[in-house]
């Protein structure tokens, strides 16, 4: 997606200074955080169009809540370890085990 190598990730994505905060390289390989991305994308095409406080909007109620939610604890890279300068072989990439889910019943 070109909207987020030319204007999310150059401009939002900073070194994650706090304990917990994981992000992952590989990030199109976490379907959520595909989803979350295109979500945010979209939002993005609306609010910056609107002008006025828009963008602000847009950062309040889409940018930093889906960055919690991605880069938090428990969210789809919190397996995943990043490169470092000084090990980058240390890099790991981890998908996040699914839940089980049965089939939904076909009604007769």
């Amino acid at each position: 997606m070109e909207w987020l190598e030319s204007t999310l990730f150059p401009v939002y994505l900073r070194p994650l200074g706090r304990p917990g905060m994981r992000w992952c390289s590989r990030w199109w390989a976490h379907a959520e955080a595909w989803v979350r991305f295109a979500a945010c994308h979209r939002a993005w095409g609306e609010l910056a169009a609107e002008g006025g406080v828009g963008l602000s909007v847009w950062h309040r109620d889409h940018l930093d809540p889906m960055l919690r939610e991605l880069l938090g604890e428990s969210g789809p890279f919190a397996a995943c370890i990043p490169r470092s300068g000084t090990d980058p072989s240390r890099a790991r990439h981890v998908l996040s085990p699914g839940y089980e889910v049965d089939p939904i019943p076909v009604e007769s």
